[in-house]
């Protein structure tokens, strides 16, 4: 969970630096759409935590909901990055493929149990470390 809140609060930071860019809109869509996923993901793990083994039967829809808005919000982050020219044109690119290409993967090959957490952390530690090195 705690991953999940550092990122949202690293694409609202982003979200501020896209303002006054070509991609203001979509890095404000990613940017909410990327809080309300990490508000169900935290909503599904309190679940789990009161639940117990009920939870599997009650509460997943929850993950499985987090996990496409969240690959889609950081599609939608990638669309920004291209359209704001703030970094590489590549970065935008392979978060746009690696979100979308593994939300179909993780649902054709493993569509009972779609939720790996370190899927949702690579691209944002890429765009972070691309934003730190460019830093003055």
């Amino acid at each position: 969970m705690a991953a999940v809140i550092l990122t949202t609060i690293g694409f609202v930071l982003l979200e501020g630096r896209l303002q006054n860019t070509d991609g203001c809109v979509l890095g404000r869509t990613g940017a909410t759409t990327y809080l309300i996923a990490g508000i169900l993901l935290v909503t599904a793990e309190a679940f789990r935590m009161s639940l117990g083994e009920g939870f599997e039967k009650r509460a997943y829809a929850l993950f499985v909901i987090y996990v496409v808005l969240a690959f889609l919000a950081q599609a939608t982050i990638g669309g920004a990055l291209l359209q704001s020219g703030v970094l590489a044109a590549w970065i935008g690119w392979v978060t746009i493929v690696w979100n979308l290409g593994l939300l179909v993967v993780l649902s054709v090959i493993t569509p009972e149990d779609i939720y790996y957490p370190i899927a949702h952390q690579i691209m944002p530690l890429l765009i972070g470390g691309a934003l730190l090195w460019r830093a003055p």
